[in-house]
């Protein structure tokens, strides 16, 4: 299928109405006549989709008497898809309140939606406490990188793993030495983040990055401290490899080390809850 087209149908229009649309961005101002010829569809059919979409607001009728009309400019035209869609989630969101009662969920969930994915960490990132650790993939974390700019504003420690040298000031930054391997190995793009050792996202997307093969959230207290201890020794492993050999080495592993045992202590939220409700009880 025409990618156009594909986008049109994503976007709320139906077969015949994206038809209709890209047919008129190539032409003056046509009548539902002879669009139906040049498509080779009924003409009532055509009438139907022109109505259809001037209420969406992809068409002009320049002359209703003659049943001329004329395409919106495409980038108007998801201009206002995008102001409706806005305003509609807008009032949703205020009809649909929170209960009053949250209920503490531990289970685990599978999440197909790309962008559900991305949303649930940037709300992630946004309700983070104290610290979040990241494995990710150049991809992914353009997507994400405001929300984790933001965390490092608001005094959030912020740990990653990344696979393409970036400088984000504020944020604890690692990446492989045989990263451009890795992005070859990997037909497809990585996200893993973990905030507070309580809440995490684990997620494989396919090599557009248009599809989710494998994502998994959860606040599962266990788990999500597990994930953490991790992708933080993962972290260690990677930044000790980066300085091995430089001459002062062995006193940044020793700075490197202790920083690791900080990671994993009582001072991350999620660990100091799991030791509170499972540990040794004085």
């Amino acid at each position: 299928m025409d990618k156009r087209k594909e986008l049109l149908l994503a976007v709320g229009l139906n077969d015949l109405e994206a038809d209709v649309y890209m047919l008129l961005l190539n032409e003056e101002s046509l009548t539902g006549y002879k669009i139906g010829k040049l498509l080779h569809k009924p003409t009532a059919n055509v009438y139907k989709a022109i109505d259809s979409l001037a209420l969406k607001g992809a068409l002009l009728l320049e002359d209703k008497q003659k049943g001329l009309c004329k395409a919106v400019p495409a980038h108007d035209f998801f201009a206002t898809i995008e102001a409706g869609l806005i305003r509609k989630t807008q009032e949703a969101k205020r009809t649909f309140t929170p209960a009053s009662k949250a209920i503490y969920d531990e289970k685990s969930y599978q999440i197909q939606s790309l962008e559900l994915v991305l949303e649930k960490c940037r709300q992630m990132l946004q309700h983070c406490q104290k610290i979040v650790v990241i494995d990710i993939f150049p991809q992914p974390l353009a997507y994400l990188l405001p929300e984790i700019q933001a965390c490092v504003q608001r005094g959030i420690e912020v740990y990653l793993q990344v696979y393409e040298p970036i400088v984000i000031p504020g944020a604890q930054v690692a990446f492989p030495q045989f990263y451009p391997k890795v992005l070859t190995y990997w037909k497809s793009h990585q996200l893993n983040l973990i905030t507070d050792g309580k809440e995490y996202v684990l997620a494989l997307f396919n090599e557009n990055m248009t599809e989710v093969l494998q994502a998994t959230w959860s606040r599962n207290l266990y788990l999500a401290c597990m994930l953490h201890k991790g992708f933080s020794n993962e972290y260690t492993i990677t930044k000790i490899n980066e300085i091995t050999a430089e001459t002062n080495a062995a006193e940044q592993i020793a700075f490197i080390l202790e920083k690791q045992s900080k990671l994993s202590s009582g001072q991350v939220p999620g660990v100091l809850e799991l030791l509170q409700r499972f540990g040794l009880q004085e």
